[in-house]
């Protein structure tokens, strides 16, 4: 016979239903109890063998991607690692994360042309460039973007800004992302 949550069965001789509501209870709280449980685990500070643990610095900055991005791809890393060394951190705790690919475009274009035409320079990009070989890659066109608050021209066709954020492993980061 089924039995509904909380609710009193009709009792059957000596039985008033009390037993019941008292199950009902300590199963409720063993639930709230167990949901609430936390899991946590630590390893030691000297295990060389855990994985670093990265987060997204939302202080994203421009690089201007060269002509020729085959002969002047170094130029993009090393832009990075400027901007790495700026921030105070070290090149084995920090690396580029995400890379939106601004595509400029003409007069009489608009900017799926541009986005179009980043779209086809990723591969070089990753070529040419070491850093950005295994980054998430997002393409957009336009003619001038925001970068961290700042308004950056990214040109006509034929142009490109990229517009980098990068990942950080250390103590937790203080920035305004809000902007």
């Amino acid at each position: 016979m089924a039995r509904g949550f909380g609710f009193r069965r009709k009792s059957s001789g000596g039985e008033d239903g009390t037993g019941w509501i008292y199950a009902d209870l300590f199963l409720a709280l063993t639930i709230v109890g167990l949901g609430s449980a936390v899991v946590t685990s630590s390893s030691p500070a000297n295990d060389s063998k855990a994985p670093k643990t990265f987060q997204l610095s939302c202080a994203e900055f421009p690089v201007r991607v060269p002509a020729d991005i085959r002969a002047n791809g170094a130029q993009i890393d090393n832009s990075i690692s400027q901007e790495i060394a700026k921030r105070g951190w070290s090149a084995e705790s920090s690396k580029p994360g995400l890379v939106i690919v601004m595509g400029g475009f003409g007069g009489n274009e608009s900017p799926g042309d541009g986005d179009g035409r980043a779209k086809s320079l990723t591969p070089a990009l990753r070529a040419a460039s070491p850093q950005l070989a295994s980054v998430e890659m997002r393409t957009a066109g336009a003619r001038s973007v925001s970068v961290n608050g700042q308004q950056t021209s990214v040109g006509g066709a034929g142009s490109y800004v990229l517009v980098v954020y990068l990942l950080y492993s250390g103590p937790a980061l203080s920035e305004d992302c809000t902007r």
